[in-house]
């Protein structure tokens, strides 16, 4: 038989669990917490820098300017205005929904501590800025996130810190010199070994311009040569100003590459209309092909190498850019190390052969 002071026991236990329930609806817990943008009171058109880091002697700063995005730091050299604004939005779509961690002992291991984190970005304004530490990732698409005036980290969605890199020919175009090797016509090296002056024959076959009696061109080594010409990929962009140690006042090594430019005509976009229909299965010709003939302009663009920098890359200055560069040592080597050796072969009958 149940006594009465277990009955009572019983309703009190019953009444506590109904209070705890209404505790835990009410309390402001994680479902309740009101869900905030986890950057305030900047919007992305009001953003005119952003600075990214890796380390204190690891970053990349933009500067929004009339044009677009810039680096400020290169005079000005252009930023991806598209990626730029894609990172920025992310970084604002960041939001207070999933709170991870309050306690600043928690920090470190989830590398949003201000002298541990995998990236700190610095955006300001007109009128406001904020500063926030990217850590580590929860998941697939997520990195952990604090504002530096806060204590609590939060998992963001869509954005990984490595997205936000600080090298910066990843939010530039990097194709420093970019013509069709189709296109190139001549090539002229000068560096210690001497002048070596290649040209195009036909569509097919290349001319060493110095062979002798019985010389024939070796040509193993034309593609790379013809290839580091025609396309040059940047490392980082130095800016618009010589400088001394940038070794250009007497170079290491030039290259003259001599090209066609297509000359966009009446003709031209004729011939593309012709294409278009036979993609599409129509057989009209819209011009007849004397019309339809492509007028090219010769052009000569000078790359002009100079001195080695402290990572080991090249500062390299074309003529066409208004921006020097650094490049790869590799690069740079296909045309410092060219000598005559590499561009002449005898017969095979002078070799020895039958």
């Amino acid at each position: 038989m149940i006594s009465r002071s277990n009955v009572l026991l019983a309703s009190l236990l019953a009444v506590q669990i109904v209070l705890l329930a209404v505790s835990v609806m009410t309390s402001g817990g994680a479902e309740s917490r009101t869900i905030e943008p986890l950057v305030v009171g900047i919007s992305a058109s009001e953003v005119e820098r952003m600075t990214i880091a890796t380390s204190p002697d690891d970053a990349v700063t933009f500067m929004r300017k009339a044009g677009g995005w810039v680096l400020p730091e290169a005079d000005d050299f252009p930023v991806d205005g598209d990626k730029a604004d894609e990172m920025l939005d992310k970084l604002l779509a960041l939001d207070t929904r999933r709170l991870v961690a309050s306690n600043p002992v928690n920090f470190a291991r989830l590398e949003v501590k201000a002298d541990d984190f995998r990236r700190r970005i610095e955006l300001s304004g007109s009128s406001d800025s904020a500063v926030i530490y990217l850590g580590g990732s929860g998941g697939v698409d997520t990195v952990y996130a604090r504002r530096a005036d806060e204590n609590q980290v939060y998992l963001g969605r869509g954005l990984n810190s490595w997205e936000l890199s600080t090298q910066t020919a990843t939010w530039v175009d990097a194709n420093y010199v970019n013509i069709a090797q189709a296109d190139v016509r001549q090539i002229r090296v000068r560096n210690a070994q001497g002048d070596f002056t290649l040209l195009r024959a036909d569509d097919e076959s290349w001319t060493y311009t110095d062979l002798r009696a019985g010389e024939m061109l070796e040509d193993t080594k034309l593609p790379g040569i013809l290839r580091n010409a025609a396309s040059i990929r940047l490392v980082e962009p130095l800016g618009s100003s010589a400088r001394d140690d940038y070794g250009l006042a007497e170079p290491t090594v030039s290259v003259e590459v001599h090209y066609r430019q297509l000359i966009e005509t009446d003709a031209t976009d004729a011939t593309e209309a012709t294409e278009a229909n036979a993609e599409a299965g129509s057989t009209a010709e819209v011009v007849d092909d004397e019309a339809a003939e492509p007028q090219y302009s010769e052009e000569m663009v000078t790359l002009t190498f100079g001195a080695a920098l402290e990572a080991g890359d090249i500062v390299l200055k074309a003529s066409q850019s208004d921006y020097f560069v650094s490049v790869r040592e590799t690069t740079y080597q296909v045309f410092a190390e060219l000598s005559r050796d590499d561009l002449v072969k005898l017969p095979e009958s002078d070799l020895g052969g039958e």
